[in-house]
């Protein structure tokens, strides 16, 4: 804080130095100027101007860090109170307004890029990502000679649901539309002190032990065989991996967000849970030592990792023994407001320890709370869930930095530069705050804005925010009281003010000047990418319009051409520059592949569907919401190879349950006119199989070599004959 200066009075200061000591406050000293021996009046410094708050203020200490916190679960506890008159039934039927931490759009966003076997140089492909040098966890990381497969979440270690919530987002085959949740895996194993060898091969007597599994690949055998495993203790869920170098990072946690759905606004679905982040050295095959662990007091939202280190970002609300969530008159009320201010600061924070060791990795100056003078900020301030991002080494476990959100989100984006938060309003009418934190050299926050609409896109939200330059694109849905359209779609572009801390509109479209809207009446918005100076929407009704969005000049996007075709798409891809790739559905029925041409903005052109396909009676694919099942590698520069997953049935008697890994090829991507597509068919395992076919799937290519991983068996094939496999169990 800048000390304000005062001006100086002249009756106190002596007369023998007057002179020497006034002369930068006054205009003239004795022995010049008038003969009256007087002096001109002082001149006064004013005070400097304060700086600008913006919609995010630092926490002052401890003090406000209490207050901040208490505030939080009173408003939810007051509001709880207010619900008991119409509800009977306080967690279901629990209104979003009231609970004002977070909504069922989970946008938990921050993906990377081009890894997914991008560069023609790597002879195999890794884990599918959407921002370029942005690495996403995964419960499946290979390094091109190795496998780590995580295993099967068990759900005893989750929480359990109302089953209107449970399935709230759902789609038709009954799998999670609504989440990208990320695989996380449950295990159970004794437990390895720090430092301690893991053998390879454990012993498989009994029940099979349950860890991380290491398979060593032979791409020229077209095989996989088991080296070793890394044990996890009893209810330990990883969630997924990360593979530096070589160390083996294992998020872990032994709570469960991934269908949260409404309850992701339940205090106590984040209170007694931990995260873990566990460091094992996986250079040699004879042990796996593992060298660190962070434990977080929480429950694991997110993770992503760049050049400055992993960041994981976790929600904890205290666990407050007598605390009551539920007050049904008055008194009930009154008691838990009387403990929450016996509470001291520190007993809301989470606790983290390395090793054992308590650290204090996390204090007061590291959180933010909204700034109740800022035009923007809600009528009610404060969440009784912690939101918080550490940044961490991933060589040593060390905590680089810190950031605590004192506010609801309900989703976080992440680049190499910059960190996102996102936080749903719901007042008249429903908005979205934006909150921007730069990440180097420390988290310093730079702004927020407030919009209208929110982030409605089922477990594809993070395509929505996208950051080039020093530019934040969006696109938010606003529902409308209006039965001939009651959706609108705005694209906002943002940017860092100079003036104050906030993010200004730099443009929106629709606008005054191009009024043409994204979507014909009553679209939703389906798929979305932004990819460089160019964004592209898919909305559906009952014809699936694809728009071209111009962002060449970040001030004045414009929709350049649109295109109908049948269906709609969910996923895509950019296949170069001048061919896009969408997957989605023919019908509500079939998987189906397009293929766009892009070259002319103003004139998109369809270069042909493809349904996968007219054997089965119903089909879906992972990766319509969940990209890391998609896998996609520019062998060369002329050809490129995919897989993609796909679970259906056949309606012959009995019905038969199926999974198939579609290949394809595609040669000459980037000319429009002389691309094909072929394929040498598909793997692919039925319910008469050892393999749960319902489980999650991933496949990577190694030069011709298919591994086809779907919960923790892995499925070998040769490129050229998919249909003979080989199982590793």
């Amino acid at each position: 804080m800048i000390n304000q200066i005062k001006p100086i009075s002249l009756t106190r200061i002596s007369a023998r130095i007057v002179c020497p000591s006034l002369l930068m406050l006054v205009t003239a000293c004795g022995g010049g100027g008038s003969d009256s021996g007087t002096s001109n009046p002082p001149v006064a410094t004013p005070p400097p101007e304060p700086e600008p708050k913006g919609l995010l203020i630092q926490v002052a200490g401890s003090d406000e860090l209490r207050q901040k916190a208490v505030q939080g679960l009173e408003n939810y506890l007051e509001g709880q109170l207010s619900s008991q008159a119409d509800s009977s039934d306080p967690v279901s039927d629990q209104p979003q307004s009231e609970a004002g931490d977070g909504s069922g759009d989970q946008s938990f966003a921050g993906d990377v890029g081009e890894s997914a076997g991008r560069s023609e140089s790597v002879s195999f492909t890794t884990t599918y990502t959407l921002e370029n040098n942005v690495d996403e966890y995964d419960f499946v990381k290979y390094d091109g000679d190795r496998l780590f497969v995580a295993p099967t979440r068990g759900l005893d270690c989750c929480f359990v649901f109302a089953e209107e919530v449970l399935f709230d987002d759902a789609v038709e085959d009954g799998s999670d539309d609504n989440s990208e949740s990320e695989d996380g895996r449950d295990g159970g194993a004794q437990d390895d002190e720090v430092g301690s060898a893991v053998e390879p091969n454990p012993g498989q007597s009994g029940q099979d032990p349950r860890g991380i599994r290491v398979l060593k690949t032979n791409p020229d055998a077209g095989l996989a065989e088991e080296v070793g495993m890394i044990p996890l203790e009893d209810r330990q869920s990883v969630e997924g991996m990360y593979l530096v170098d070589s160390k083996l990072i294992a998020l872990t946690s032994d709570n469960w967000w991934g269908r949260h759905g409404d309850d992701f606004a339940i205090p106590e679905r984040w209170s007694g849970g931990s995260v873990g982040l566990d460091i094992y050295d996986v250079g040699n095959d004879a042990g796996y030592e593992r060298l660190a662990r962070l434990q977080i007091e929480g429950v694991l939202v997110n993770s992503r990792r760049t050049e400055a280190g992993i960041f994981v970002v976790t929600r904890h609300s205290p666990d407050i023994e007598g605390l009551n969530y539920y007050p049904s008159n008055p008194e009930e009320l009154e008691n838990s407001q009387n403990l929450l201010e016996s509470m001291e600061s520190g007993d809301f924070l989470p606790l983290i320890e390395r090793d054992g060791i308590a650290l204090e990795a996390i204090t007061a100056s590291d959180c933010y709370a909204l700034n109740p003078e800022d035009e923007d900020a809600p009528e009610r301030s404060g969440s009784p869930t912690i939101s918080m991002v550490l940044q961490i080494d991933p060589g040593t476990g060390d905590i680089l930095d810190a950031v605590c959100l004192l506010e609801p989100i309900d989703g976080v984006y992440l680049t190499t530069d910059s960190l996102y938060f996102t936080q749903v309003v719901y007042e008249e009418d429903v908005d979205t705050l934006i909150h921007q934190f730069e990440l180097a050299p420390n988290a310093d926050y730079l702004g927020s804005a407030r919009l209208p609409g929110g982030l409605f896109l089922g477990g594809n939200n993070d395509y929505r925010m996208n950051a080039e330059g020093e530019n934040l694109r969006v696109v938010l849905s606003q529902w409308q009281d209006d039965v001939d359209d009651r959706i609108d779609h705005t694209l906002y572009v943002l940017a860092p003010s100079g003036a104050a801390p906030a993010l200004e509109v730099v443009a929106q479209l629709p606008s005054a000047t191009r009024p043409d809207e994204i979507g014909k009446p009553n679209e939703d918005l389906y798929g979305v990418r932004f990819i460089g100076d160019r964004a592209y929407f898919v909305t559906f009704e009952s014809i699936d319009p694809l728009y071209v969005i111009d962002l060449s000049d970040p001030a004045d996007p414009f929709i350049a051409g649109s295109l109908e075709v049948p269906g709609f798409s969910d996923f895509l891809h950019p296949v170069s520059e001048s061919v896009l790739l969408g997957l989605g559905r023919s019908d509500r029925r079939l998987t189906k592949l397009e293929f766009f041409d892009v070259s002319d903005l103003a004139s998109p052109q369809s270069l042909g569907a493809l349904t996968l396909d007219d054997s089965l009676s119903y089909s879906y694919s992972q990766a319509e919401y969940n990209r890391k099942a998609f896998t996609y590698w520019r062998s060369s520069s002329d050809a490129h190879r995919m897989a993609i997953p796909v679970e259906g049935y056949l309606s012959d008697a009995p019905y038969t349950n199926l999974a198939r890994l579609y290949l394809f090829e595609i040669a000459n991507p980037e000319n429009p006119s002389e691309l094909a597509l072929t394929s040498p068919g598909f793997l692919e395992v039925d319910d008469s199989s050892e393999v749960s076919i319902w489980g999650q799937q991933r496949s990577i290519f190694h030069d011709d070599a298919v591994f086809w991983i779907i919960e923790q068996d892995v499925i070998t094939a040769f490129w050229d004959n998919p249909s003979q496999t080989i199982l590793t169990q």
